[in-house]
């Protein structure tokens, strides 16, 4: 059987003990079932994508957790996904110096860029490179499709970001390759929505989704899917 996509939305009875409900926010969202976790406003608090193999392990999980739902939860819309939707892509190439002279790449195989002074170093699986030019000339050639710009000096593929981390009112990214970088303030917005768009909520009024930057927890790890 095919493994089950499911969106669940969830809406906190906020009468409930507080650190009680922290507590068990940090459980959602360390459940090895979940992949992210999206506080939101609105209707619903927090809207949780999430896997499982078969109908009965996703009835199993929530009979587990059923006394926490009674105590924090106030309302619960569970959604299953049947298939995503997905446009083709237009490939994107470019040429990158090497040992010997250049090499034709297509940009979907470069994991992030950073700015080094006046040239660019673009990070792939197992090897990095030097190039002669400035990030927003980059930016155009690579698109920002399936990359984000976190910080002036950095742009990273979207299913690149592992983790992101919110403390001391600063959101940091956890790259795959175990590096973490600041998000600068004027990218959090686009991050944010970006990570919300990867949870292929099908059909969502956007405008229902806006995410509450200032009022996120204290410490919270969202994990980000696979995108394909």
């Amino acid at each position: 059987m095919s493994e089950l996509m499911v969106i669940v939305c969830i809406s906190f009875d906020h009468r409930s003990d507080i650190e009680g409900l922290k507590k068990f926010k940090s459980c959602i969202s360390a459940c090895s079932h979940v992949e992210t976790a999206i506080e939101v406003s609105g209707t619903f608090d927090l809207i949780v994508h999430a896997r499982a193999a078969t109908l009965t392990d996703y009835t199993t999980e929530m009979e587990r957790i059923a006394p926490q739902m009674r105590e924090f939860v106030d309302r619960v819309e569970t959604n299953f996904v049947s298939r995503v939707q997905r446009k083709a892509r237009k490939s994107r190439w470019m040429w990158v110096p090497c040992t010997d002279g250049r090499k034709r790449i297509e940009t979907h195989m470069i994991n992030k860029v950073e700015a080094e002074g006046d040239y660019m170093r673009l990070h792939f699986d197992g090897w990095s490179c030097l190039l002669h030019d400035t990030m927003a000339h980059l930016i155009e050639i690579i698109g920002l499709r399936d990359f984000i710009q976190i910080h002036r000096s950095i742009v990273v593929r979207n299913d690149y970001i592992e983790r992101l981390t919110h403390h001391s009112r600063r959101w940091i990214a956890r790259l795959r390759d175990g590096s973490e970088h600041r998000v600068a303030k004027s990218h959090v917005p686009d991050i944010l929505r970006m990570m919300n768009s990867a949870s292929s909520i099908n059909g969502a009024d956007p405008t229902s989704l806006e995410l509450e930057i200032d009022k996120a927890l204290p410490v919270n790890e969202l994990v980000m899917p696979e995108m394909t």
